[in-house]
């Protein structure tokens, strides 16, 4: 922590964030020079602009490999046997792990920018800029800082709640953790503060809006098993009209569809400003470089047959599946290696990412020249958005928060627990129908989490809600570590065309519920040993 305490000090004094105006391309562009808040912020479009880093480069680290690694890896939707990356897969990861620290680093540094703006801004901003426009921007600082937190707190637990450095910290050396119920206080706060200030109706820009700041209140909320709560901001956004479904879930993932109705919060990417700046998941996912047509295409991904088998369980799920994860023979018409196939690209019937039989879809979105793209991709940086939140999350929570009303808190909604109220059901047919799944008349707690699994596999989310299914702070987790276990995390023994036909090498794993918190990295904690040492209530403001 010491390290990086000294770099958010750093940011909190001098705010070397992107100050080139509000343009989207313009999210992770470096500056040409350091500007201190003191001598740049003195207009309207200064001020909105001085929130645009907290949606691109700050978040690099976790997009790049660690997110999914976590999420999709731990989670038993993806398997790899990459090296740097394996050991997520069989939630297994030493403090050592580089990748472990990038988890740490990546948010903390979106915290540190954040905290730069909230301590700094509103002293040096002249009278002629509208209060409206300054507390929008401190909006979207507690936005932004409660996201970070919000996957810090899913990852490691207890973490240090950091405000204002410069006053709060004394010892680099000494700075303990608080707990998870006093992180997530926290975040509410946060968040109840961005959804009074910050601009309504203004995601479609790429920045958080009040709506957005509305929605991950909801789902905090949702993982405190505050039902109500949780509710009541999912109905605010869905009263409010600001964000609707896609018609076709395809669309949802396509370079010229960033910022699109249903993207309430997204990671903000830009393709031509270097490795840092860009969104490299396609890097690592695409089978080969053949999709992308710039050197990368590592195809160190690959869907597990747990997840396939989701799929069939969901009902026949065929347009998500085919848009989340190719099989063999999946033709797809906006992948055309860069002209090379006018037709489109086919999945090669032995075709196998890391002995899947399978390869990833999502975020997958192929050569710079492909239509989709309109030229915004590069090698190991494209230009897609990473969602951090869309609008079938909000849809879910409702019907979850209507399921989950009267459950005991701390315990977990009951896999069996059902539902048969209509405003329930019609939110969670909303989901399932966009995609042509049928509607049902009743569903229970396990179909939704099915449900979730289907519509948001590969978006660095399943790992979570598996952690947060035996309730608020539970951590024996006896729930999950049953659903783990019976996840299929083998191979097949050879080709989907293959003669005889292939068989499936089994592989299971059966975590600890201690393996439910990543360790803090060794690098943190050589240098701060109270970051593994039992938490400090925190001192709220």
């Amino acid at each position: 922590m010491k390290n990086h305490i000294k770099y958010i000090i750093g940011i909190a004094a001098f705010a070397g964030l992107t100050a080139a105006g509000c343009k989207k391309d313009f999210f992770n562009r470096p500056p040409e020079s350091q500007v201190t808040v003191g001598n740049y912020y003195q207009t309207t479009d200064q001020v909105n602009s001085s929130t645009n880093g907290l949606y691109g480069a700050a978040w690099f680290g976790w997009n790049n490999k660690v997110g999914w690694s976590i999420t999709e890896l731990s989670g038993g939707n993806g398997r790899s046997y990459s090296s740097d990356v394996s050991a997520f897969g069989d939630i297994d990861v030493p403090n050592t792990n580089p990748e472990i620290l990038a988890a740490w680093d990546s948010p903390f540094t979106v915290i540190a920018q954040c905290n730069g703006i909230l301590n700094n801004l509103p002293a040096v901003v002249p009278a002629t800029v509208p209060a409206t426009a300054v507390n929008n921007a401190l909006g979207e600082a507690h936005l932004m800082r409660a996201v970070a937190y919000f996957y810090l707190v899913r990852v490691f637990g207890n973490v240090p709640i950091v405000e204002n450095p410069l006053q709060d910290l004394k010892d680099f050396n000494t700075v303990p953790t608080n707990p998870v119920t006093d992180v997530y206080k926290f975040m509410v706060n946060d968040l109840k503060f961005a959804e009074a200030n910050c601009y309504a109706n203004d995601a479609g820009t790429g920045h958080g809006s009040s709506g957005s700041a509305s929605a991950m209140l909801a789902k905090v909320y949702l993982y405190m098993q505050d039902y109500t709560n949780a509710r009541a901001e999912a109905e605010k956004v869905i009263a409010s009209g600001e964000f609707s479904l896609l018609p076709n879930f395809g669309d949802l993932f396509v370079t010229l569809n960033n910022n699109n109705k249903e993207s309430i919060l997204a990671m903000q990417w830009v393709y031509n400003a270097g490795y840092d700046f860009g969104n490299s998941i396609q890097a690592s996912w695409a089978f080969s470089s053949d999709i992308t047509q710039t050197g990368d295409g590592y195809g160190v991904f690959g869907p597990t047959i747990d997840l396939q088998n989701a799929f069939v369980a969901e009902g026949g799920d065929t347009t998500r599946r085919h848009y989340t994860i190719m099989l063999p023979g999946s033709h797809y018409a906006e992948l055309q290696e860069g002209g090379k196939l006018p037709s489109g690209y086919v999945f090669p019937v032995s075709g196998s990412a890391q002995g899947t039989n399978a390869a990833p879809k999502k975020y997958v979105i192929g050569a710079p020249s492909d239509a989709d793209n309109g030229g915004k991709s590069a090698a190991q940086a494209a230009g897609d958005n990473t969602y951090i939140m869309r609008y079938a999350d909000v849809l879910l929570i409702e019907a979850e928060a209507i399921l989950g009303q009267g459950t005991p808190a701390g315990t977990g909604i009951s896999m069996s627990t059902s539902t048969s109220d209509a405003t329930a059901l019609k939110y969670f047919n909303m989901v399932r129908n966009r995609s042509g799944v049928p509607s049902v008349a009743s569903f229970t707690y396990q179909q939704l989490l099915l449900e979730r699994r289907c519509e948001f596999a590969l978006e660095q989310d399943y790992w979570f809600d598996l952690g947060r299914i035996d309730g608020f702070n539970n951590t024996s987790h006896p729930t999950a570590i049953a659903i783990i276990s019976n996840q299929e995390r083998g191979t097949y023994s050879g080709a989907a065309n293959s003669v005889p036909a292939p068989v499936i090498y089994s592989s299971h794993i059966t975590p600890t519920a201690a393996q439910f918190v990543f360790p803090v990295p060794v690098a943190e904690s050589n240098a701060d040993p109270n970051l593994t040492k039992a938490p400090v209530p925190y001192v709220f403001k």
